[in-house]
């Protein structure tokens, strides 16, 4: 099986980019954008649903209609149980969404997945025969995700949240830099694997995009329809949409090389995904824009 050229030093680098952008945004979560959640929770629970149900849901049976390799698939259904990315926030704020809404589901399913990720994985996995065959052949434990997760997740949360209560202007200056440098550090990091492993990325190209694409159309769509069903506003629906649409891709790499020794498709799909779901999140917030801008002219 071909080997993908990344080393435990890098794993730690990418477990130190996530685990700040977490801060980052633990940083940047007030306890008055919980208690508006729970005075409106509605949006929230929409886009929590349609994160941590459907979308693992509809992947599973995706893979199964699709029949591809099992790294491959084991690869989707992994991506699809992780959380949101704060970069969601950002393109929703591009998009001329609901920011704060975006926040606060960030924040909240990055909180739940410590729990639910590990759980989502196994279950939509054991119900795909290849996949599950992989899983067990490589012989992961729900309880192992469950540890890397608290590292990555959990203690950058309470962290953050710890020095917002106690320090909160240390905090909001901490904010302003990790919010920068973590993207950049995240955009560099993704720059350099993927240049690393460029053979392997041109070798099943041709394969990786369309299943990443077929798979984020999916992730968006279900966003946008259902949200669209349960009658949120505009810029809620906006908001959910990128949230379900834009993975924490760059969680389900640190995953795969920290609980599957590099599987070698499970870690090209989920790279494709994180450098996709940046293309996809930022021509989302174009057409908005667009339709925007058109219906601020025929009004005016």
């Amino acid at each position: 099986m071909p080997e993908i050229h990344y080393d435990a030093s890098q794993q730690w680098v990418l477990s130190l980019t996530l685990a700040l952008m977490v801060l980052g945004l633990a940083l940047d979560v007030r306890p008055r954008d919980f208690l508006n959640v729970a005075k409106t929770p509605k949006a929230p629970m929409i886009g929590l649903f349609a994160q941590f149900l459907l979308l693992p849901a509809f992947t599973c049976l995706l893979t199964l209609i699709l029949d591809l390799p099992s790294g491959i698939e084991l690869g989707m259904i992994l991506v699809a149980a992780c959380p949101g990315g704060a970069l969601s926030n950002f393109i929703t704020h591009l998009s001329g969404g609901n920011t704060a809404l975006s926040i606060s589901i960030t924040a909240i399913s990055s909180a739940v997945a410590v729990v639910l990720l590990p759980i989502n994985f196994v279950f939509w996995a054991s119900l795909n025969p290849v996949a599950n065959q992989l899983l067990l052949d490589i012989n992961v434990s729900a309880a192992d995700i469950l540890a890397s997760l608290i590292l990555v997740l959990a203690l950058p949360l309470i962290l953050g949240f710890l020095i917002q209560y106690y320090a909160p202007k240390v905090a909001q200056a901490l904010h302003g830099v990790l919010k920068y440098l973590s993207l950049i550090a995240l955009f560099v990091f993704i720059f350099i694997a993927i240049y690393r492993n460029q053979e392997h990325f041109v070798e099943h190209f041709s394969m990786l995009f369309f299943v990443v694409l077929a798979h984020n159309a999916l992730a968006l769509s279900i966003g946008y329809l259902f949200s669209t069903a349960t009658k949120l506003n505009s810029a809620d629906k906006k908001a959910v949409t990128l949230e379900v649409g834009m993975q924490n891709s760059s969680l389900a790499i640190a995953i795969v090389f920290t609980q599957f020794d590099g599987q070698y498709a499970m870690a090209l799909i989920s790279a494709f995904w994180g450098t996709w779901h940046i293309v996809s999140g930022l021509i989302f917030a174009g057409v908005c824009r667009w339709v925007l801008t058109r219906k601020n002219k025929v009004l005016s």
